[in-house]
């Protein structure tokens, strides 16, 4: 055999063993998505994107959930639609967030199917999005650098704990991290070699990104810088004599009119998906409250540019609507990072979940990458690193502290450095060969010891899922997915008497067989469903990473449950619920039962009742202003103004001096009210 044959046989085979590897992997990580979110009941967000994607088949009301575009709970519903499932009756609840979230809860646990087999339904679809986004890393991996880094690449994705813990979940965030790659990623294809059928498919996939999220609008910023880039690189390179010379200002009048092209299509693609139709739900339904309402709590200039927009329809209704819903979180959200509990987002929150929630692999070849000097392959280390800065940079500026899902685009880019990185190095020499094969292992291991619970993954240098609620929480640990791992440590112990505090408003855990009294959650406070609790409880108390920690709540004093965070507990259910045992002093848990309870007898009309409980609620927490309050709104309801208005006074000035800073909206709320000081 001539030397010609022998290389083609040497590719051939392999090729065939790249295609086994790549396979094994993809097969891998669906076993992993499948067998850990088997175990999950729904994430806080997952319901209402089930329903919402449901509605938009069944009536085109893009009226539910518009604080996310509709591509990805539209096709995480598809398998819904043969199913003779019950729609909610309308309900008449003046905020459509309350309503959408009441009538996702009974679409999902009122129906003839379990809700379990619903979530699995849909968590299946968004899983393609994962395996399509890990095949797509393989692919450009191997196009820009070569095989080996592809296969490296694709491997440091499967064991990467945010895609396990996210890759499945009935959110936007995959959707979105999977269809901004391949827009890049194709992008760069036809930089590469411009054809008409790369623009094609690169204005294909860019026209969806804007549909699955609103952050998806960073894609068209993205792609002109690196047009840019290119652009400059060009020059750059017939500087130095290194290429032909050619016409520049032809190059960039051509990416211009890509840019253009692919702007165009992602507009007329926006419109398809909302049916052409500037209302948000059909027939003359209408959102309460109305875009304009919604918008009052914006700035005067984001206000005056989501008006102009809504003035001249130049977007559907339900999309500005979204728009609204983000720059308004973005001002008052308060944030938890490394144990601290902050007013508003910190600009090194996503920096700090980076560090906590990545595996150490990752973090440490990407640390190598200008060792590695990457920068030799300029179009490639560009079209890498310049969309994760840019996405990264942006997530820092917006301070909305959401979430390590929410950085999740940076990610892909993360991993083709880190594998490029790595692989350069490695051929220096054998010992290096060794070590990229030793923290690959090493990525394995920590990550698969965090099965089935990816969400509560943090790397050994914070302490590993153990102690990952101790440092960030919220959907970067607890988020509500933890029924079933309660359920069967309550079985497993044969506890019957208990107390449970979850955070999560939308599932009783009663459908998953737990018989604890219910404890007040941060989002149920004043709606709390059961009768009083007493100021002491007794037994066994479990209490959700989030709510010990006071994420919803706030700090100190203003969490009731901080007393546990001195305590040691006795066993952590899925490394997010912390289970103590004993008596335990509560008096503004119960102050806020009693609150709660006083506010639904005052809807009822049973005002003698309803103000017994205010001032028991007032007795037990005299120096909480929302009890303050909660009294208030109960004298004003029952007529009695002269002492409402006193108690919500006492209630502004509680609030201006007792942690006033995580009190704000409180307190602006209180100061519109006329005749308070």
């Amino acid at each position: 055999m001539d030397s010609s044959s022998s290389v083609m046989r040497t590719r051939t085979i392999g090729g065939a063993v790249a295609r086994g590897i790549v396979i094994a992997l993809l097969v891998l990580i669906a076993a992993q998505l499948f067998l850990s979110t088997r175990q999950e009941s729904q994430t806080f967000d997952e319901s209402i994107h089930l329903y919402a994607g449901f509605e938009y088949w069944k009536h085109r009301d893009f009226g539910r959930n518009p604080e996310h575009p509709p591509l990805a709970k539209m096709i995480a519903a598809a398998p819904l639609l043969p199913l003779a499932l019950k729609e909610p009756a309308p309900i008449a609840i003046p905020y459509f967030k309350a309503q959408d979230f009441r009538n996702a809860s009974q679409f999902l646990y009122s129906n003839n199917i379990s809700a379990d087999s619903l979530l699995a339904r849909g968590r299946t679809m968004i899983s393609l999005f994962t395996l399509v986004l890990a095949y797509a890393v393989f692919t450009a991996g191997a196009e820009m650098f070569g095989l080996e880094v592809g296969l490296l690449a694709l491997t440091l994705f499967a064991f990467e704990p945010v895609f396990l813990a996210n890759g499945a979940l009935i959110t936007t965030d995959v959707p979105l991290t999977c269809l901004f790659f391949i827009s890049v990623y194709t992008f760069y294809r036809y930089v590469k070699r411009p054809t008409g059928m790369r623009i094609a498919a690169c204005a294909a996939a860019t026209a969806l990104v804007p549909v699955v999220k609103h952050s998806g609008a960073l894609i068209f910023p993205t792609l002109a810088v690196l047009a840019v880039l290119e652009i400059w690189q060009r020059q750059k390179q017939q500087a130095d004599d290194i290429s032909p010379a050619r016409s520049l200002r032809r190059d960039a009048a051509s990416l211009a009119a890509a840019l253009g092209l692919i702007a165009v299509v992602s507009y007329v693609v926006l419109w398809a998906f909302y049916g052409f139709r500037y209302a948000a739900r059909p027939h003359g339904l209408a959102i309460t409250p109305t875009l304009d309402v919604y918008m009052m709590m914006l700035s005067p200039m984001k206000r005056a540019v989501l008006q102009f927009f809504a003035h001249h329809h130049l977007f559907p209704e339900a999309y500005l609507y979204g728009w609204a819903d983000i720059l308004q979180i973005a001002d008052d959200r308060i944030s938890f990072v490394f144990g601290k509990i902050y007013p508003t987002g910190q600009w090194f929150f996503f920096p700090a979940m980076l560090l906590v929630k990545s595996t150490l692999t990752l973090l440490i070849l990407l640390a190598l990458v200008p060792f590695a000097k990457l920068w030799r392959r300029s179009r490639e280390f560009i079209f890498l690193a310049t969309p994760a800065v840019i996405y990264l940079v942006i997530s820092i500026v917006s301070k909305l502290n959401l979430g390590v899902r929410h950085i999740l685009p940076v990610y892909p880019f993360f991993i083709l450095l880190a594998a490029a990185a790595g692989w350069e190095l490695a051929q220096r020499s054998r010992r290096l060969k060794f070590a990229l094969a030793a923290l690959v292992l090493f990525a394995a291991a920590s990550s698969l010891h965090s099965f089935p619970d990816y969400l509560a993954y943090s790397n050994e240098a914070f302490g590993g899922p153990s102690h990952t609620y101790r440092v960030v929480t919220d959907s970067n640990a607890e988020w509500g997915q933890e029924l079933q791992w309660v359920k069967r440590y309550l079985d497993t112990h044969q506890i019957k008497e208990c107390w449970f505090d979850y955070s999560s408003p939308l599932v009783d855990p009663k459908y998953y067989g737990i018989g604890c009294k219910p404890l007040p959650s941060a989002f149920v406070k004043f709606r709390f469903p059961a009768a009083p609790i007493p100021s002491t409880i007794r037994g066994t108390v479990l209490v959700s990473a989030t709510e010990l920690e006071g994420v919803n709540w706030g700090p100190r004093s203003m969490n009731p449950y901080q007393q546990f965070q001195s305590l040691r507990p006795d066993a952590e259910p899925g490394n997010v619920v912390l289970v103590y045992h004993g008596d335990f002093q509560v008096p503004l848990l119960a102050a806020y039962s009693h609150s709660a309870t006083a506010t639904t007898l005052a809807s009822q009309g049973n005002f003698p009742a309803a103000l017994a409980e205010a001032h028991i609620a007032v007795q037990l927490a005299p120096d909480s202003p929302e009890i303050q309050a909660a009294l208030g709104q109960v004298l004003m309801m029952s007529g009695q103004t002269k002492e409402g208005m006193q108690a919500f006074s006492t209630a502004l000035q509680l609030a201006r001096t007792s942690e006033p800073q995580y009190r704000a909206g409180m307190i602006r709320r209180l100061e519109k009210i006329p005749n308070i000081h």
